[in-house]
């Protein structure tokens, strides 16, 4: 049997059923089918089934071969390398695109099967809890058929609002793919899937987010859940990938401009007993109990040490941060750290504990990404590029037991020179250990024995408001409100010092310095590639023009996988992923394309 045959079904039913075999799954009565069958009966059980969609879908948070392969950096990555903002440094056979852009060709690799599945994953699951709340006899549990029908199209509402965003996801990411509305089962099971294109699925989706919009709050009681804010943020997102500038504006304006949610601008929450910056405590404390006005949708996680029922790591940390031990001078720092000379510690453990956690140096931050932060020679004025939110130094503990920088012949040992291991066109990895990396992501664990470890535990900060003044300011952009746009690209920038921008910078740099400030504002947050993937297909163009947002900007920022021989100035050059091959072969009962540039 074709080991494929479940693939649009996504392997596993509820997506918590990892590594079933499709054999025993026919043979006998699957807990898979068992399971929802007594769950979804009443509205505890659909909530309980709601919470797995939150589960699937904080695996953009986890390592990329969560669903297969050994892929050792967070999914959420795929996004970011071989774009203008960051290439792969310490590569990996599947993310060869990171660092050189044409190798993107190779249908078959592990990584781009991943997000495909782990997308439909959510679709099914979502499909599944859509498509049973409208059976018979459900219990609601309300107090009256008003109550009833208001805790249903909650828990609609939720799903709807995953499914939307699975389809974001894969219509910024592969174009045109098949559209899912019904849950799967075995007896409407197909094999002739087709692509439909990404107008039809934003049919679907405007009307998932605009179903969420009516039957969640503005601002939930606590954000680890979705909310009517995260779904006008994505609906507005929508309407300027389709060019519907005014109706973008229209639907954000009750989250930029309500009161539930402002830019944090004073220090608040666990980190303001630090040194620091109101920008980067938004990252510390993401949650609203603790006084987080900023963050739309946060995941929470805590140290298995302290959850009787485990929990899962996050990998942001150990991939966009700076493989700092195993630079050969660094490797001098922390000798006589008063851990490492009693054993309490190892030395890399001994390192990681005073440098914000271990890092893999598996992404890095492009050197042209860096200098936009020098934006009208305002230097390090800019809290985004300070010691507080990137590394620029490199600190030891003393045999006193004071923090102080280690240098290396009186000198910072973080610099942003180019070797010629960088610009060498034939290496598979860099490997550039002591370059700036940010810090958003640092974690210090509270077991000195696990200060060497990739994985972590923080909450993390999934979708910011500051997101959605930039998307504002972009929708005001389009329509010529130039003055109207200022406001809010000034709001963000003037939280972390930076200096003001004019109409007139507008005027000038137009789109492109929307673009900028994106990437200055929310580097690692935002899933860059979709977003430049968005902005060159505007008015129907070909995202893989040589002169487009995408190509063009990565040729002029990042100096790895911008440079000619990587592709990134040849039309060739894909810039969607490629529509998995498995799939393509599974699909027996119709003939799938794949995107421009594949081969199937």
């Amino acid at each position: 049997m074709n080991k494929y045959r479940f693939y649009i079904v996504i392997l596993v039913f509820l997506g918590v059923l990892c590594g079933c075999n499709e054999d025993e799954f026919l043979k006998e009565e699957p807990r898979a089918s068992l399971y929802p069958e007594n769950l979804l009966v009443d509205y505890d059980g659909f909530k309980s089934m709601n919470i797995s969609l939150y589960g699937i879908a904080r695996a953009e948070y986890r390592r990329a071969d969560a669903l297969g392969g050994s892929i050792p950096l967070v999914l959420h990555s795929v996004w970011d390398g071989g774009t203008d903002v960051a290439w792969g440094n310490n590569s990996h056979s599947e993310v060869q695109y990171m660092y050189n852009p044409k190798l993107i060709d190779q249908t078959d690799k592990q990584v781009f099967r991943n997000v495909f599945q782990w997308c439909y994953r959510i679709i099914n699951t979502a499909n599944m809890v859509i498509t049973r709340s409208e059976n018979e006899g459900v219990n609601w549990k309300g107090s009256s058929e008003a109550e009833n029908l208001r805790k249903k199209n909650e828990v609609i509402a939720e799903a709807k609002l995953f499914r939307a965003w699975a389809y974001r996801h894969l219509t910024l990411t592969y174009g045109g793919v098949p559209l899912s509305t019904e849950e799967i089962t075995g007896l409407n099971y197909r094999t002739d899937w087709e692509r439909n294109s990404v107008s039809e699925i934003r049919q679907v989706m405007e009307e998932d987010l605009k179903f969420a919009i009516e039957h969640l709050p503005l601002r939930t009681a606590n954000n680890s859940t979705v909310s009517g804010a995260m779904a006008r943020h994505y609906l507005g997102e929508l309407y300027l990938a389709e060019g519907k500038y005014a109706d973008a504006e229209s639907v954000m304006k009750p989250l930029v401009e309500g009161t539930e949610y402002s830019l944090i601008t004073t220090r608040f929450g666990n980190n303001a007993k630090n040194e620091g910056c109101p920008f980067i405590d938004v990252f510390r404390t993401p949650m609203y109990s603790d006084g987080n006005t900023e963050v739309i949708l946060a995941f929470v996680n805590t140290e298995p040490e302290n959850s009787a029922s485990g929990t899962a790591e996050v990998y942001m940390k150990s991939t966009y941060k700076g493989y700092y031990a195993n630079d050969g001078t660094i490797k001098k720092s922390n000798l006589k750290n008063p851990d490492y000379t009693s054993g309490q510690c190892t030395w890399p453990q001994a390192f990681w504990l005073a440098n914000g956690g271990k890092g893999a140096s598996r992404l890095a931050i492009s050197r042209g990404l860096l200098r936009l932060y020098n934006y009208k020679e305002q230097g390090d004025k800019d809290d985004r590029i300070s010691d507080h939110a990137m590394v620029w130094r490199i600190y030891e503990i003393n045999e006193s037991g004071n923090t102080v920088e280690f240098l290396n012949n009186g000198k910072a040992v973080i610099d942003t020179t180019v070797t010629a291991a960088m610009l060498d066109d034939t290496k598979t990895t860099i490997k550039k250990w002591n370059w700036p990396s940010i810090k958003k992501w640092d974690y210090i664990p509270p077991v000195k024995a696990n200060g060497d470890k990739d994985g972590c535990y923080q909450d993390i900060s999934y979708l910011r408001v500051a997101d959605t003044y930039l998307l504002y300011a972009e929708a005001l952009y389009k329509q010529g409100k130039n003055s109207d746009a200022v406001k809010w690209i000034n709001k963000v920038r003037n939280r972390s010092n930076a200096v003001s921008i004019t109409e007139n910078d507008l005027v000038a740099d137009g789109m492109d310095l929307i673009l900028d400030e994106r990437a200055r504002e929310l580097f690692s947050e935002e899933e860059r590639r979709e977003t430049l993937i968005r902005v060159s297909q505007e008015d129907g163009k070909d995202e893989r023009d040589v002169n487009n947002y995408f190509k063009r900007r990565t040729r002029l920022l990042n100096e790895i996988a911008g440079r000619d021989a990587r592709g990134m100035n040849d039309y060739e050059t894909p810039v969607l992923f490629p529509i998995p091959h498995e799939f393509i072969e599974s699909n027996t009962g119709r003939v799938l394309e794949n995107n421009p540039g594949y081969k199937n």
